[in-house]
């Protein structure tokens, strides 16, 4: 089995930088990382402990790790899956990869996958090293999985992001359904031509809400018209500037994929002389802090993170306790959004 030493002399670098590299706790330069890491994932290596053959006993540990902390669907999801462990004598241990940052300092797409999968491999390493019996991988947002090798040799559950082949098990929102739910709750109110401020057209979310509200619209023998779908970035500011041209159009339903996009929706209205809930009707989506304390309070649909967390957990255990669950094929579960009525549908 391959050495620490012998990885550092392929690298032509000295043994501990490849330990505070494979710790997460080097200051090296991206290029010395990449090149450590390329050589670890070539050679195969793994923590000593972890060796073919060896017999792993069940430590009560599970490592949670983190795209990004700062994301607000993470730490709810990171409360339950710990507040579980908690309640069936688990340990649980932290990583945040505090991957915004990193994307943002290279100019990267948020979820490319070479920068992803050079963070996530001295991540993965410490959970080993910590003896952890699973890890729990908590995407930051919607975007497709394969930074963790098939033969990682742990049990591997992700959140909030699907993977990419079959080999791990995935708990995801149920976008889909949630679009459902609302769209019928709108058209049930007589709302029938409902604009729709979407999220960035290539996301999973996106992709996902809006064959919701189209399976519905169908449902209702209502034609989808996409001059009134827009694609955004999520954020405020391009809300508004949608939900401008929406008005021009004579649209006065607006669905926005998020609740900081129904805020712009808001911005649009006030500058129109028009008022929320009375002349206009707005829904959101997440349920964020921000909704319940707009004028009129903002109608929404709740994100299931505490559920998702809790059902992550859950397969963990199971998947550590249960060699024929551990071993049985791969899937994802979807839990469902809760519709919050609030005063902004008219």
């Amino acid at each position: 089995m391959i050495t620490v030493k012998e990885i550092a002399k392929m690298c032509n670098v000295s043994p501990s930088t490849v330990s505070n590299i494979l710790n997460g706790k080097s200051n090296m330069t991206e290029e010395t990382k990449r090149r450590v890491l390329e050589v670890v994932e070539k050679t195969g290596y793994r923590p000593n402990f972890f060796a073919q053959g060896m017999r792993r006993q069940n430590n009560k540990c599970i490592c949670i790790i983190a795209e990004e902390l700062l994301q607000f669907s993470t730490p709810p999801i990171v409360e339950a899956i710990m507040d579980v462990c908690e309640q069936k004598g688990y340990r649980s241990i932290l990583i945040n990869m505090a991957m915004y940052e990193k994307w943002k300092k290279t100019g990267l797409t948020l979820g490319e996958e070479n920068l992803l999968k050079a963070n996530t491999s001295p991540a993965l390493l410490e959970a080993q090293a910590m003896r952890a019996d699973g890890v729990i991988y908590v995407a930051a947002h919607g975007h497709v999985l394969n930074n963790i090798p098939s033969d990682y040799g742990i049990p591997v559950v992700f959140a909030y992001g699907p993977a990419r082949d079959s080999e791990y098990k995935s708990v995801l929102i149920d976008d889909e359904g949630g679009s459902e739910m609302l769209t019928r709750y709108l058209i049930a109110g007589g709302h029938r031509k409902i604009g729709v401020i979407a999220g960035k057209e290539e996301n999973l979310h996106t992709v996902e809400r809006l064959k919701g509200y189209k399976k519905v619209l169908k449902e209702f023998g209502i034609k989808y018209d996409e001059t009134i779908v827009y694609f955004a970035d999520w954020e405020r500011e391009t809300g508004k500037e949608y939900a401008k041209k929406l008005l021009e159009k004579g649209v006065n339903t607006i669905w926005c994929m998020n609740d900081l996009m129904a805020a712009g929706a808001y911005d649009a209205a006030l500058e129109a002389g028009l008022v929320v809930g009375k002349d206009i009707s707005v829904f959101g989506f997440d349920n964020r802090e921000i909704s319940e304390f707009m004028t009129p309070k903002l109608s929404t649909c709740e994100l299931p993170l505490k559920g998702i967390g809790e059902k992550c957990a859950e397969l963990m255990i199971r998947e550590i306790e249960d060699e024929e669950f551990r071993n049985a094929p791969a899937s994802a579960y979807k839990v469902p959004c809760e519709l919050i009525i609030r005063d902004s549908v008219r």
